[in-house]
């Protein structure tokens, strides 16, 4: 997605969409690093002249942030859920989700987004080795943060897999580690898998023109 980016459905339900114009998966989901176990994906700040620190990231859906980290492993983390149901390839629903390593985050609990507002940066808060963005969803309502094994690494309660929770549309996809994207067509059913990989990025710039123009 792009700044100020708003998508609905037919029925007036938004689309939970990836807060990045642009996605460059830099660890995935259950690598030995720091995500045996879990769900969560690292994403690098990019776009077409290549990687971006302190990239601007955007509120996939309207939100709530629920919770807040303030120290440790996951300092300055934020946790989100949606202000109501919204479309995602496993169906229409709440979901909730989380981003750690934001240096300056302005967010507190009870602040409220709007879909496409700015809500965070890439950063180096907490336990990392470089600047990027830590992506958690969740199906539902914010229900708590477990550690799971084999490593005891953090991820929401309900996690699922982040391309069961955020459609792709005006993403340009760098490097997605083969995972099953998918974009919003208009109905409630996901359609195939998204082909705008980096060598469309002149296209890409197009479009993200287009829109915020």
């Amino acid at each position: 997605m792009v700044a100020g980016e708003r998508l609905q459905g037919r029925d007036g339900k938004e689309v939970m969409l990836f807060p990045l114009p642009y996605m460059y998966i830099s660890q995935g989901e259950g690598e030995s690093y720091s995500h045996a176990g879990t769900l969560n994906i690292d994403f690098l700040g990019w776009n077409a002249n290549g990687r971006v620190l302190e990239c601007p990231y955007y509120a996939p859906c309207s939100c709530k942030c629920v919770r807040t980290f303030s120290s440790g492993i996951n300092a300055n983390g934020r946790v989100y859920e949606s202000l109501d149901k919204v479309h995602t390839p496993n169906g229409l629903q709440y979901v909730s989700f989380l981003f750690f390593h934001d240096d300056n985050p302005t967010s507190v609990v009870g602040t409220i987004y709007t879909q496409g507002d700015l809500i965070g940066h890439t950063g180096t808060e907490g336990y990392v080795t470089g600047d990027h963005m830590h992506f958690n969803c969740a199906n539902g309502k914010y229900a708590g943060y477990e550690n799971v094994p084999p490593d005891n690494q953090g991820q929401l309660v309900n996690s699922t897999h982040i391309y069961d929770i955020c459609y792709v549309n005006d993403t340009v996809l760098v490097n997605d580690y083969g995972y099953d994207w998918v974009t919003y067509s208009g109905g409630v059913t996901p359609s195939s898998r998204k082909q705008s990989k980096f060598p469309w990025v002149l296209y890409a710039n197009k479009l993200r023109n287009n829109l915020t123009n």
